[in-house]
């Protein structure tokens, strides 16, 4: 994955790899409604055949720095907050899911 655009509040994001390489997922639209429902995340479109998901933020929710600093591997506080943000909306899907 790799930042194709990113103004504050919106960022497109290129995908790369394939299906195989992610394994089993949920379905898109499943997978779409949880990163909408994540605090801060006000809508999510992912375009299959341009290979690329937009996302619309709150940027003062979730620093615009947070994105490179997360998709470069380096650690901050922006990074550490957005991987925290996006841990608690997996941690509740995966207990719905039991």
């Amino acid at each position: 994955m790799a930042i194709a655009h990113h103004i504050p509040g919106r960022i497109r994001l290129k995908l790369h790899g394939g299906a195989t390489e992610i394994g089993e997922l949920p379905p898109l639209d499943e997978i779409r409604r949880e990163l909408e429902a994540t605090r801060g995340v006000s809508a999510v479109r992912v375009n299959l055949l341009a290979r690329s998901c937009t996302v619309e933020y709150d940027a003062q929710i979730i620093p615009p720095t947070a994105w490179n600093d997360l998709l470069a591997g380096t650690a901050s506080p922006a990074a550490d907050a957005l991987v925290g943000t996006l841990r608690a909306q997996y941690d509740a899907w995966r207990d719905r899911q039991d």
